[in-house]
């Protein structure tokens, strides 16, 4: 891995967080992510941005952040989102590290809460909410923590909003982001750090202002993003659902046939939703769910709209 790094000179004393800005081809809009750092309540900081081989403007865009002391820039040859925010990791070495999207903003008082509460709590990682933000409106979105183990919770589903700042050390310790995981990175990432018991803060308001685009990372390529459900289903769940873990295997299938559904219906990917429905009966055999969706294919050919909830 070979990376170019341009910095201001600056002092020794390293800041308390460190605030990783990954980019590729987000010259139009990473100048108000950076600007919404600059303007946090607290100054303890540093920005890192990662151009992941941008072929636009991106560099030219960033010149006039280069003369501040607070903004390092690292250019890397392409390795995706996950190898971009690593690659800001190793870059930095302070006590906390934010993990900012190029085409989003953080609130001014952001780093300020989530550095107060993390301190005052000795947690490891620290939630949040966003708001989402579109041509339509905005909408605050809450981070919905379920009741009983959260652990099973986020194998359920990722009820995580947003989970962009850790303490170092716990991050490094949870195996940073998984760089084969282009899609569901930060699931994957949200079910290793609940895996390891690591404590969490929640800060119930909305810190992280979430543009959505059409076309983006998140709202376009849903094939891809299907293709590394399975895989994050297959490198998780499965794994503990073949240590004979009943509950584990339980929600395993109840995935399955979830992402068998997906597949068939969204993107007419029949092979992988013909393998997800076999596994999901592999294990937890359901004469209901075969029932359910045969019901539903005949309701869908007969033109009429039944419900498609199924187990």
């Amino acid at each position: 891995m070979k990376l170019s790094v341009f910095r201001h000179d600056r002092s020794s004393q390293m800041p308390k967080v460190t605030v990783i800005i990954p980019t590729f081809n987000c010259a139009e809009v990473i100048c108000g992510a950076i600007d919404s750092v600059l303007a946090q309540s607290m100054e303890d900081y540093q920005i890192v941005v990662v151009d992941d081989g941008s072929g636009d403007n991106t560099r030219q865009v960033l010149e006039r952040y280069l003369a501040n002391p607070k903004v390092t820039y690292v250019y890397q040859e392409n390795r995706g989102l996950p190898g971009a925010r690593n690659a800001g990791v190793t870059t930095s070495h302070s006590e906390y590290l934010a993990f900012l999207d190029a085409d989003d903003q953080l609130r001014q008082d952001a780093l300020e809460l989530m550095t107060e509460g993390m301190s005052k709590t000795g947690s490891a990682w620290c939630l949040i909410d966003i708001l989402k933000i579109k041509q339509s409106g905005e909408q605050t979105q809450r981070t919905a923590i379920p009741s009983g183990d959260p652990y099973y919770g986020i194998l359920r589903e990722d009820f995580i909003r947003r989970g962009m700042f850790f303490r170092r050390e716990s991050f490094l310790a949870s195996g940073m982001y998984d760089e084969r995981m282009k899609y569901r990175e930060d699931w994957d990432l949200n079910i290793r750090m609940f895996e390891k018991r690591l404590p969490y803060t929640y800060i119930p308001q909305p810190l992280y202002l979430y543009t959505w685009r059409e076309g983006s990372i998140t709202t376009g390529k849903r094939a891809q993003v299907l293709a590394f459900t399975e895989m994050l289903l297959r490198k998780h769940h499965k794994r503990l659902a073949d240590t004979g873990d009943r509950e584990a295997s339980v929600i395993y299938s109840q995935m399955e046939w979830g992402l068998a559904r997906d597949c068939f219906y969204d993107v007419r990917d029949y092979p992988r939703a013909m393998r997800c429905a076999f596994e999901s009966m592999r294990y937890d055999f359901s004469i209901s769910r075969l029932l359910h969706a045969m019901t539903y294919q005949l309701h869908r050919l007969s033109g009429q709209r039944p419900s498609s909830s199924g187990n």
